[in-house]
């Protein structure tokens, strides 16, 4: 019985050990606001890009196999606005300015269209998309005469590539956006609206883009046939 026990943890611990990945990474890339006092058709203007706020991420990884992973995301950015950089008609926020601290943190999964693993063997990479769920702190000032905290879900979902250059370091690139479930991350609600902490209506939102240096903490894979 006892060696029948030690084959079976002997098999499950090395099924474990060839069909998972951890990883951790940092990144840096920039946030920019998009909503009531910065807002666009297609690309923003030169104006709105100058509102672009310097971002840094720290992540933690999980792979199960080559096509999905896990990841948690803890982001630190700031959001910045201005109602004159508004391009689209009849805003009535003109004259308005904001400028917040931001947060996030974030639960995402990641599918891969090419099958990802480390092999030192081979300089694998792969584009993925991504998307998952949020929470965001704010604290927007100017809008408002005294600051107000907000804490906000959000989702965020985006695209990217990923390159595995030796079994132990990778780069990551990614672009996406954050959609907030609520219309204060400005300090303010839409025209019309009013401030919810919670709502599917004229959200405000923030992009985001980075590039991360990531580093696995266990790394193997059953090789291939």
């Amino acid at each position: 019985m006892s060696k029948l026990v030690t084959l079976f943890l002997a098999v499950f611990l090395s099924f474990s050990l060839h069909a998972q990945r951890w990883s951790m990474s940092a990144g840096a890339g920039a946030s920019m606001y998009k909503g009531d006092l910065s807002d666009w058709h297609l690309i923003p203007h030169l104006s709105q890009l100058k509102t672009l706020n310097t971002a840094v991420n720290f992540q933690l990884r999980y792979q199960p196999d080559q096509a999905i992973a896990y990841r948690a995301k803890l982001t630190f950015s700031g959001l910045d606005g201005d109602g004159a950089n508004y391009l689209l008609p009849s805003s009535s926020f003109s004259e308005n300015k904001f400028s917040s601290p931001l947060i996030e943190l974030s639960g995402l999964v990641d599918y891969n269209f090419k099958d990802y693993q480390a092999n030192r063997n081979l300089r694998n990479w792969t584009p993925f998309i991504y998307g998952g769920l949020g929470f965001l702190f704010v604290s927007p000032e100017g809008v408002i005469d005294t600051p107000k905290t907000y804490f906000t879900w959000a989702i965020p979902f985006g695209v990217g590539i990923k390159a595995q250059l030796n079994n132990r370091v990778g780069l990551q690139w990614e672009f996406g956006m954050s959609k907030s479930l609520s219309n204060i991350l400005d300090g303010q609600a839409a025209w019309g609206e009013q401030p919810k902490i919670f709502t599917l209506n004229k959200t405000d939102q923030y992009l985001q883009s980075s590039v991360s240096i990531t580093y696995s903490l266990i790394s193997v894979y059953c090789p291939r046939d």
